[in-house]
Order: structure tokens, then C-alpha cells, then sequence
């Protein structure tokens, strides 16, 4: 089996091509161990062919690969000591019962201490979506309050923010000028997050992703590529 890349308009895409004698006809797709792409192609197609037929079918391939990952990950159980991401990072769970105070989540860049007043995962839960969604609510503003500054054509338009607990998709933006952020994108890497807020501000001026979108977001984000190859790989963590 080889390793390649090819960039697609949606950032790198790194796979790995194989054969079958039973896969004639169309290709096929499935993850390895470590959850990397492999393409089962038939023995007679030549390697243009299905680099043509990835680059033509990458929302496909992305959905697959999201999906694949996230069966390949096991459920988070909220219980004491389990990691959790919060900015790219992964912290522990400290877990206890809240006596004579409120219930909530302490963060002190070491550990989530999560307080509840009848301890149990699906309280912990509970309390966790509740913190991540106060911490992207206050992140994405500031976050999409930065980035507009350097994007002309956000000016004197009026932009709506709206939160959504979404599980395939990390942004979008109607005609109207309501962008909508998936909150667990406050698991992911500032860098992450913020090229998602720029992919969907360019959208206000191109709805489409045409070659003057990612011009746009190309001079808005010189580095979307790498970071939409991250949230390819890495994306299946956070969406529990």
C-alpha cells in the first residue's frame, strides 16, 4: 500500500491506495487503526483515476470519514479522571458533590472540576455542555469580533452569532447574515476555531465556495488548508 496526498478544494487529503480481487467496478473507503484513509480501488484504475474521483466526490468522502472515526471512538462516560478537550487541550475530569454552593465547572488549566449536587454522568454532562456552551458563547464573539476587523466586506453589515449543538457540522451562514457555530467547536485549537469563523465570514460575501470565496478566505486565512486538514483528522474527538 502507498501514501499519498492530493489537495482538494476543501484542504489535503491524505490516503492510502489498496486492491482487492473482489472490488472491480467502484471504489471503496474504510479507516485503519489510527483512523487514516484507505481507498480500495479496482486493480485496473490507474492512480489519476482515483485521485479524480476523491477531489470530485469530497463532501462524500468527508462525511465518510466523520462518521467512520466516530464509530471508531468510544463514548465518553463523564466519570472522574476521563479526558475532555477544551481549546486543543485534554484535561481531566475532577468530579464531586456541590455542598452549600451553585453546581458548575471550575477550569484551571490543569483539570475540569465539574460540581454537581447529585453526582452522576448524566448530571456531570450536563453541567459540562453547559460550561462549553458559556465558554463558546464568550470565545467565538471575541473570536469573530477580531477576524471581522480585517474582512472589508463585513462592514456596516449587521451579523448575527448563533450557538448549535451539531453533529456534522461545524458552521454556516444564511443570506440573512446569521452564522451559526457548533459548540463543540470550543474543544478545538484557537487556530481551528477561528479559520472556521473565517470560512463562514467570507461567506456573507460569496455563498457559494467558488474560486472568489477562497480567494477570500485564502486572504483572510493564508493557512485554512492546514487548519481544515486538522479538523478533518482530528474533528470525530470533539463532537461528543
Amino acid at each position: 500500500m502507498s501514501r499519498e496526498i492530493i489537495n482538494t478544494a476543501e484542504g489535503r487529503l491524505e490516503y492510502t491506495i489498496t486492491h482487492r480481487p473482489r472490488v472491480t467496478r467502484r471504489l471503496h473507503m474504510e479507516l485503519d487503526k489510527s483512523g487514516g484513509l484507505v481507498v480500495v480501488a479496482p486493480r485496473h484504475w490507474t492512480k489519476a483515476h482515483v485521485e479524480a474521483t476523491l477531489v470530485d466526490n469530497t463532501a462524500r468522502v468527508e462525511r465518510f470519514m466523520l462518521k467512520a472515526r466516530e464509530r471508531q471512538q468510544g463514548e465518553l462516560r463523564f466519570v472522574n479522571g476521563e479526558l475532555h478537550f477544551y481549546l486543543g487541550g485534554k484535561y481531566p475530569l475532577v468530579t464531586g458533590a456541590a455542598t452549600g454552593c451553585k453546581s458548575g465547572v471550575i477550569f484551571d488549566r490543569r483539570e475540569l472540576c465539574v460540581m454537581v449536587r447529585q453526582p452522576g454522568p448524566a448530571a456531570i454532562r450536563a453541567a459540562l455542555l453547559k460550561w462549553y456552551r458559556r465558554q463558546a458563547a464568550e470565545i467565538f464573539s471575541e473570536r469573530m469580533r477580531v477576524i471581522s476587523r480585517k474582512a472589508a466586506w463585513t462592514r456596516n453589515r449587521q451579523v448575527q452569532l448563533q450557538l448549535r449543538t451539531m453533529k456534522r457540522t461545524w458552521g454556516n451562514c444564511s443570506a440573512k447574515g446569521v452564522i451559526k457555530l457548533n459548540t463543540h467547536l470550543v474543544k478545538a485549537p484557537m487556530p481551528v476555531i477561528d479559520s472556521v469563523i473565517a470560512h463562514e465570514l467570507c461567506h456573507l460575501e460569496e455563498m457559494n465556495h467558488g474560486r472568489a470565496f477562497y480567494a477570500l478566505l485564502q486572504g483572510l486565512n493564508p493557512h485554512w488548508r492546514r487548519d481544515r486538514a486538522r479538523l478533518r483528522l482530528e474533528g470525530h474527538v470533539y463532537l461528543q
